[in-house]
């Protein structure tokens, strides 16, 4: 069965209206008709089934049953801060950490980010990504959104309070003993925050700021990988760490 975003706001109407791109999406991609029935997602979690009740600019379905309800997240959430990338690397990295399970996805420049922007340009930046989370929970099956941030300096990265119960680490070339497997042994409640540079990586000054925060400086041992490559690889093996592959 095809499965549709719809805002949580939109579930209280009846029969339930699809916005124009879901309702382009179910006519002119998918070329689904009035009485098939479809799935929708708010984005929270909760499952809804319906049939198509009249074909238009704007797609109706009714009724809207729930199906599932949101449940807590079973076993540690993972949280991943991120450098900032250039060009679409970021992009990409949202959708994948999207399908992999991702909790929350915080990016931040550092002093070797590339292409750093502000103001009006920032919030399209965030706009487009929540529309690549959208899109990659539809094609993964997810229901609850990952939660993206606006970007934020490492400064206040650092300064923001992750609470006692998550593992915190980053990758740093110069940490040559601690893996990620060492650093998150035993942690299965309270989750694990991931923090990864930019593509110059982190400079020693920042290291010994995120050190000094609390953060665990990890090593990848002998490989050499691209940040959104890091960013990915770590993530896969924090997920079989917590049991979930």
């Amino acid at each position: 069965m095809r499965r549709f975003y719809i805002s949580p706001d939109a579930l209280n109407s009846d029969p339930v209206i699809l916005d124009q791109e879901e309702s382009h999406h179910l006519t002119r991609v998918l070329r689904l008709r009035e009485g098939d029935e479809v799935e929708l997602f708010d984005g929270t979690g909760a499952l809804y089934a319906g049939t198509i009740d009249k074909i238009g600019k704007q797609v109706a379905v009714s009724p809207a049953s729930l199906i599932q309800a949101p449940g807590e997240r079973q076993g540690g959430s993972i949280i991943v801060c991120q450098g900032d990338l250039k060009g679409g690397k970021m992009n990409f990295l949202v959708e994948k950490c999207t399908e992999l399970g991702v909790e929350r996805l915080i990016p931040f420049s550092a002093g070797r980010s590339q292409g750093r922007l502000d103001g009006q340009r920032l919030q399209q930046r965030w706009q487009r990504r929540m529309s690549i989370v959208k899109k990659a929970c539809k094609q993964s099956g997810r229901l609850r959104f990952m939660q993206v941030d606006m970007e934020r300096s490492f400064a206040e990265l650092l300064e923001i309070d992750f609470g006692p119960s998550h593992s915190k680490c980053f990758f740093w070339e110069k940490a040559k003993s601690l893996t990620l497997a060492e650093a998150i042994s035993g942690q299965t409640d309270g989750g694990v925050f991931l923090m990864i540079g930019p593509e110059g990586g982190f400079s020693d000054e920042e290291a010994t700021l995120a050190l000094g925060s609390g953060w665990q400086a990890v090593s990848l041992g002998d490989l050499i990988l691209r940040a959104e490559t890091a960013t990915i690889t770590a993530v896969a093996v924090i997920n079989h760490l917590l049991g979930r592959m």
